[in-house]
């Protein structure tokens, strides 16, 4: 008996070692999944039917007048005859097409994402989520077991970032994600773990590694995406993603694929996600400065003025081909560009930058007034 007492006790003991040996990373997750999983939900969005058959009665007659159009080309030539033939039978088939397409989004005529609460009344997500509320679509605010919770308006929308605000006054967030704290930048190959609903299912905790910052890929240069081995299922656009201990990190967004491989998923980072919500809640919108008319290069000691247009504000300011710009309202300027226009789209219309510029040999300070920067 005192032998099997003994074996119990070394078992107990050997459990509760493992149990430390499991690290404090692993109860870290736990508790931020815990605790911030009801700030989490998923977001449908109505796609009004009008607004669907508006585009499929424009879409045939694109069709219809581009058939028009070819048979207008068509001679006795054989081959002509030939090709006329095979218009018509594409055109046909496109036709077909169409109308299956229209009759699935009459069907099921709903865009599914992702969002997280970040004060009582306001959830923030992707602006892809919820475009259709700005043709007149209605958002609902979904539970763990997809029923609808809430009504939601579209607050507003950061064009240039792509973060969207809803306001729900007919509901209060219990839980919610912290905006003020902005996170240090995590080494590559940190630890993260999101919050997700893949295919519907309740809430889910995935985990991955950040792969890399500052990844350029054309579209992403202004967002500064993170990359990630975090999966990205359909309808998880807009999740959270966090540090083990909680810390806000950013937002899922997209993923790039190469033909069949598997894709990167990119975050936008929160402090991008806090700076746009922020304006939104606080102005309804948030409007971004901008420079127009200069083409930029790196260069030894910053960035290189390589063209500036003739019209432009910067050259009415002062700003010369050649100049090189080392300073930033009295901080330094690296060589790289793209971190000389982020810093300016973080800027607000209507607002002063100084500019320090290397000419020739000779420094100098050169004031821009901002204006609004364009959707691109």
């Amino acid at each position: 008996m005192r032998q099997y007492g003994r074996i119990l006790w070394g078992l107990a003991w050997g459990c509760c070692a493992a149990g430390t040996a499991l690290g404090q990373g692993d109860l870290a997750v736990y508790d931020t999944f815990v605790r911030l999983s009801p700030a989490v939900f998923s977001i449908s969005v109505e796609i009004p039917k009008e607004y669907i058959l508006k585009r499929y009665e424009e879409s045939t007659k694109r069709l219809r007048e581009y058939q028009e159009s070819y048979i207008d080309t068509v001679t006795s030539s054989t081959g002509t005859v030939l090709n006329y033939n095979l218009i018509e039978t594409l055109v046909e088939q496109w036709g077909r097409q169409l109308e299956v397409l229209k009759n699935q989004m009459l069907t099921n005529n709903r865009v599914r994402g992702a969002g997280f609460a970040v004060d009582p009344h306001h959830l923030v997500t992707l602006s892809t989520v919820v475009k259709s509320a700005t043709l007149g679509g209605e958002i609902m605010i979904l539970n763990d077991n997809n029923q609808p919770v809430a009504k939601a308006v579209l607050q507003g929308i950061d064009t240039m970032t792509g973060i969207a605000v809803l306001q729900s006054n007919n509901t209060t967030f219990s839980t919610f994600v912290n905006l003020d704290r902005s996170p240090t930048q995590l080494p590559v190959a940190s630890y993260i773990m999101t919050i997700q609903r893949p295919y519907d299912l309740p809430t889910s905790p995935f985990s991955g590694m950040i792969g890399g910052y500052g990844r350029h890929l054309k579209l992403f240069e202004l967002e500064r995406f993170i990359q990630a081995d975090i999966p990205l299922y359909p309808g998880n656009e807009g999740a959270p993603v966090f540090s083990p201990s909680g810390q806000l990190i950013g937002m899922m967004a997209t993923e790039f694929h190469i033909g069949r491989w598997p894709g990167v998923a990119f975050i936008i980072p929160a402090e991008i996600v806090a700076d746009s919500a922020e304006g939104i809640i606080r102005d309804g919108k948030r409007e971004h400065g901008w420079i127009a008319g200069l083409a930029l290069k790196p260069w030894v000691s910053g960035v290189l003025i390589e063209e500036i247009d003739q019209n432009s504000v910067a050259r009415s300011a002062g700003l010369c081909e050649g100049d090189i710009i080392v300073g930033f309202n009295g901080d330094r300027v690296n060589n790289n560009p793209w971190d000389l226009v982020y810093r300016i789209s973080k800027t607000k219309p209507n607002e002063q930058i100084k500019f320090q510029i290397q000419r020739g040999n000779s420094m100098m300070d050169v004031v821009v007034e901002t204006v609004v920067r364009k959707e691109q």
